[in-house]
Protein backbone atom coordinates (compact mmCIF):
# COMPACT_ATOMS: atom_id res chain seq x y z
CA UNK A 1 0.00 0.00 0.00
CA UNK A 2 1.09 3.42 -0.62
CA UNK A 3 0.33 7.28 0.66
CA UNK A 4 0.95 10.20 -0.20
CA UNK A 5 -0.26 13.87 0.90
CA UNK A 6 0.92 16.97 -0.13
CA UNK A 7 0.94 20.32 1.17
CA UNK A 8 1.30 24.16 1.72
CA UNK A 9 3.84 25.27 5.11
CA UNK A 10 1.68 28.28 5.04
CA UNK A 11 -1.29 27.25 6.84
CA UNK A 12 0.64 25.52 10.04
CA UNK A 13 0.77 27.61 13.21
CA UNK A 14 4.06 27.32 15.48
CA UNK A 15 1.94 27.84 18.59
CA UNK A 16 2.58 25.41 21.30
CA UNK A 17 -0.59 24.69 21.93
CA UNK A 18 -1.25 23.08 17.97
CA UNK A 19 2.30 21.69 18.11
CA UNK A 20 1.48 19.30 21.45
CA UNK A 21 -1.91 18.77 20.44
CA UNK A 22 -0.25 16.67 17.02
CA UNK A 23 2.66 15.69 17.84
CA UNK A 24 5.88 14.10 20.38
CA UNK A 25 7.72 16.42 21.83
CA UNK A 26 10.62 14.63 20.03
CA UNK A 27 8.63 15.80 16.82
CA UNK A 28 8.79 19.10 18.41
CA UNK A 29 12.33 19.07 19.36
CA UNK A 30 13.11 18.24 15.49
CA UNK A 31 10.83 21.12 14.47
CA UNK A 32 12.26 23.90 16.84
CA UNK A 33 15.72 23.11 16.02
CA UNK A 34 15.19 24.88 12.79
CA UNK A 35 17.08 28.22 11.71
CA UNK A 36 14.44 30.11 10.50
CA UNK A 37 10.64 30.57 10.92
CA UNK A 38 10.58 29.34 7.43
CA UNK A 39 12.09 25.74 7.77
CA UNK A 40 10.00 25.44 11.17
CA UNK A 41 6.73 25.79 8.75
CA UNK A 42 8.00 23.37 6.74
CA UNK A 43 9.11 21.12 9.27
CA UNK A 44 5.77 21.42 10.87
CA UNK A 45 3.83 20.72 7.50
CA UNK A 46 6.07 17.73 6.34
CA UNK A 47 5.74 15.38 9.61
CA UNK A 48 1.72 16.76 9.28
CA UNK A 49 2.06 14.61 5.58
CA UNK A 50 3.92 12.19 6.96
CA UNK A 51 1.28 11.23 9.06
CA UNK A 52 -1.29 11.39 6.57
CA UNK A 53 0.88 9.69 3.83
CA UNK A 54 0.88 7.22 6.69
CA UNK A 55 -3.03 6.68 7.97
CA UNK A 56 -3.75 6.74 3.87
CA UNK A 57 -0.73 3.90 3.93
CA UNK A 58 -2.98 2.25 6.38
CA UNK A 59 -6.23 2.65 4.72
CA UNK A 60 -7.27 4.70 7.74
CA UNK A 61 -9.95 7.46 7.64
CA UNK A 62 -11.02 10.33 9.96
CA UNK A 63 -13.41 8.07 11.57
CA UNK A 64 -11.02 5.20 12.59
CA UNK A 65 -10.11 6.06 15.63
CA UNK A 66 -6.69 6.81 15.02
CA UNK A 67 -5.33 10.10 15.80
CA UNK A 68 -2.08 12.05 14.57
CA UNK A 69 -0.03 10.78 18.41
CA UNK A 70 -0.90 7.32 17.20
CA UNK A 71 1.78 8.07 14.58
CA UNK A 72 5.64 9.64 15.26
CA UNK A 73 7.78 10.29 12.55
CA UNK A 74 11.21 10.44 14.32
CA UNK A 75 14.56 10.85 12.21
CA UNK A 76 17.77 8.40 12.46
CA UNK A 77 21.50 9.92 13.12
CA UNK A 78 21.74 10.48 9.64
CA UNK A 79 18.43 12.53 9.43
CA UNK A 80 16.78 9.79 7.23
CA UNK A 81 12.84 9.98 8.60
CA UNK A 82 11.34 6.67 9.81
CA UNK A 83 7.92 5.59 11.21
CA UNK A 84 6.60 4.73 15.28
CA UNK A 85 3.13 3.41 15.91
CA UNK A 86 1.62 3.45 18.76
CA UNK A 87 -2.41 2.84 19.58
CA UNK A 88 -4.55 2.27 17.09
CA UNK A 89 -2.56 2.99 14.12
CA UNK A 90 -0.03 -0.03 15.44
CA UNK A 91 -2.96 -2.51 16.34
CA UNK A 92 -4.30 -1.47 12.85
CA UNK A 93 -0.57 -2.37 10.62
CA UNK A 94 0.14 -5.33 13.13
CA UNK A 95 -3.63 -6.72 12.42
CA UNK A 96 -3.06 -5.84 7.96
CA UNK A 97 0.50 -6.13 7.52
CA UNK A 98 1.96 -7.93 10.14
CA UNK A 99 6.02 -8.62 9.46
CA UNK A 100 5.91 -5.62 7.29
CA UNK A 101 6.98 -1.89 8.04
CA UNK A 102 6.59 1.24 7.00
CA UNK A 103 9.12 3.61 4.92
CA UNK A 104 8.53 7.57 4.18
CA UNK A 105 10.23 10.04 2.50
CA UNK A 106 9.62 13.87 2.89
CA UNK A 107 10.48 16.58 1.12
CA UNK A 108 9.95 20.33 0.95
CA UNK A 109 10.20 24.17 -0.23
CA UNK A 110 8.80 27.37 1.68
CA UNK A 111 6.08 26.89 -1.03
CA UNK A 112 5.09 22.79 -0.88
CA UNK A 113 5.45 19.89 1.04
CA UNK A 114 5.09 16.39 0.14
CA UNK A 115 5.02 12.82 2.29
CA UNK A 116 5.00 9.29 0.16
CA UNK A 117 4.34 6.55 2.82
CA UNK A 118 4.83 3.10 1.50
CA UNK A 119 3.98 -0.30 3.38
CA UNK A 120 6.74 -2.78 2.47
Amino acid sequence: MIGIDIDKPERFSQDDQFLNRLFYQEEIAHIKKSFCQSLCQQRIASLFSAKEAVMKALGLGKNSGVSFKDIQILHDESGKPYVVLHGKAKEQMEERYKGKHIEISLSHTPETVVAVAVIV
